[in-house]
């Protein structure tokens, strides 16, 4: 089972400085795209994306949003990513 993430932004080139900085990742898109997807085949390398953005929301004007494969989409926020990610480990790791 895969998850996705998903950033989304208004600002141009607020995806690129956002990947560049935390993941040294260049999009190969133009600059000024609004939104940028990536699988996780381990669910939970999603994890790391996922903290590196809320510990830092308030550098980037950047949304976050999880897609599992049942069809699953949630906004991740500040106030329940701690909740995302405890979720991503009962259901990826604690029944592996």
């Amino acid at each position: 089972m895969s998850v996705s993430i998903s950033l989304w932004s208004a600002i141009e080139g607020e995806i690129q400085r956002f990947l560049s900085s935390y993941y040294q990742m260049d999009i190969q898109k133009e600059e000024q795209c609004q939104n940028w997807i990536s699988d996780f085949f381990n669910p939970l390398e999603s994890i790391d994306m996922i903290s590196a953005l809320m510990d830092n929301f308030y550098k980037y004007k950047l949304t976050m949003y999880i897609h599992m494969e049942n069809g699953y989409l949630h906004k991740i926020t500040e106030e329940n990513y701690n909740d995302v990610i405890k979720g991503l480990f009962e259901i990826y790791y604690l029944s592996a």
